[in-house]
């Protein structure tokens, strides 16, 4: 049943705005954010554990251990942590089930067990959002009939959000700019920079935890950062680490990048990798449960939309459907692409590549420094093919774009020449411009603490991306 919800004085301090309620048996939103312990756990996310209600919080459990059920109590939900005009997103579950957007006390709650769980949320950040992860305070409780249970909920920002990443070759392996710092066309230096074993490539899970390729042959093959470790400036260490000994050539991996089941994938001098999500942890050495072979070049790695893995780097851009990637084999690529510039006949190559949210392909030719964008409707064929760019148009001619990245109005952010990177609006991307006319990205930043030919990772990723770092 729905019942009529009446609203009193709110807490001192907390906002205080209506408390939605939500029909029994509805189901309020659980979320992936409701431990808050995202950060430094497992290499992905997921929903909170539904707690037993303990029944100590609200009040005396009746004998043998039941809640009692008959007549009703208060709920106060105090939220702290989050920032003016950021709501939070709290959900009751048991005797009657609440979803709670703000603050406040909840008069005339249904008397019983309950569990609490409190998802994760965002801001309005127009380039890239700060993600906040909720802690509860004792989790479960009895509500038992004229009582009242308050109910803390904490939420702390992940420290790696609200930031563009990228590697180094300067004096930090890994730095990372703030919203504000990259808003506008201008100089500036990392806002965090930090002194530890990356370089290459880089890929976000969904704690923000940040993977990375090591430097050298003396660092191990992977290094993941804890996101709890890259708020601020200085030296980490990873806390999982990890060789794959079967990759035994050099370079051993050009780029990684995640599945949507968080599995993460290797693509390197022998062939593409993938390392289980399950066997993401520790500093042992791993082996890949899945392996393909056969083509003749790979470097960037995607994945659209329905599961498909992209592989670029050759003179073809290849396609290997989903339905085949839970098992090794060398078999040729279900569609291999063959690409020519929007204007004229020039072959382009498709070196990396991200997806927008309507499924197109954007790529990075790095030795002919043009950016391309290949319509959803071309990605669809089977077999081998050859198709024309929709848009495409080319950067400085001392540029090296690398790995390319959408923040959250549509600009797609690329490296270019040393100590220089910068955004092209969804304006830009719009044009075909042959060799003759280089475009300047509509944000460009300059900053001493990069060099050029890095890639650009986004946490967290715009929603609507398949990415696994994708949030919501």
């Amino acid at each position: 049943m729905t019942m009529r919800l009446r609203f009193l004085v709110p807490v001192l301090g907390l906002s205080s705005l209506s408390l939605i309620g939500v029909a029994c048996g509805s189901g309020g939103s659980g979320g992936t954010g409701g431990g808050g312990a995202a950060a430094g756990g497992e290499p992905a996310g997921g929903s909170s554990p539904t707690p037993t209600p303990d029944g100590g919080a609200g009040g005396e459990v009746s004998s043998g251990g039941a809640c009692a059920t008959d007549g009703s109590g208060t709920v106060v939900i105090e939220v702290t942590g989050l920032p003016d005009g950021v709501s939070p997103d709290v959900t009751l579950s048991g005797a009657h089930d609440y979803n709670l957007t703000v603050a406040g006390p909840l008069e005339g709650a249904e008397a019983g067990a309950y569990a609490v769980t409190a998802a994760r949320v965002f801001d309005a950040d127009p380039l890239v959002r700060t993600v906040f992860d909720a802690t509860v305070t004792a989790p479960s409780f009895c509500l038992l009939d004229g009582d009242s249970h308050t109910v803390k909920v904490t939420y702390t920002a992940i420290p790696s959000s609200n930031k563009l990443w990228m590697t180094s070759d300067m004096n930090a392996e890994l730095v990372a700019y703030s919203s504000s710092a990259i808003a506008s066309t201008g100089i500036t230096d990392a806002s965090v920079a930090i002194h530890g074993p990356g370089s290459t490539s880089i890929a976000f899970d969904r704690d923000g935890n940040l993977w990375a390729v090591g430097p050298t042959v003396s660092d191990d093959l992977i290094a993941r950062f804890k996101a709890a470790d890259l708020g601020e400036s200085g030296t980490r260490s990873p806390d999982v680490h990890f060789n794959v000994p079967e990759i035994a050539c050099s370079p051993a991996v050009r780029n990684i990048a995640f599945d949507g089941d968080g599995n993460l994938w290797l693509s390197g001098c022998a062939g593409i990798h993938r390392i289980a999500r399950a066997d993401l942890t520790g500093t042992a050495d791993k082996t890949a449960d899945v392996v393909l072979t056969g083509m003749t070049d790979n470097d960037g790695l995607a994945f659209d939309k329905d599961g498909n893995l992209w592989v670029g780097g050759g003179a073809k851009l290849l396609r290997y459907d989903a339905a085949r990637l839970g098992s090794s084999d060398n078999h040729p690529a279900d569609l291999s692409l063959t690409i020519t510039a929007a204007l004229g006949n020039k072959g382009i190559k498709g070196d990396v590549m991200a997806f927008d949210q309507a499924g197109n392909l954007w790529g990075v030719d790095e030795g002919g420094n043009f950016v391309f964008e290949l319509a959803s409707m071309a990605l669809a064929q089977t077999g081998d093919k050859a198709v024309k760019a929709e848009h495409s148009f080319v950067v400085d001619v001392q540029a090296l774009p690398f790995n390319p990245a959408f923040d959250d109005r549509n600009n797609l952010w690329v490296s270019l020449v040393s100590g220089t990177f910068g955004g092209f609006s969804a304006a830009q991307l719009g044009m075909n411009k042959d060799t003759g006319a280089p475009v300047a990205p509509a944000i460009k930043i300059t900053s001493d603490s990069v060099g050029a030919g890095l890639p650009i990772a986004f946490f967290p990723a715009p929603e609507g991306l398949p990415l696994y770092h994708s949030l919501p």
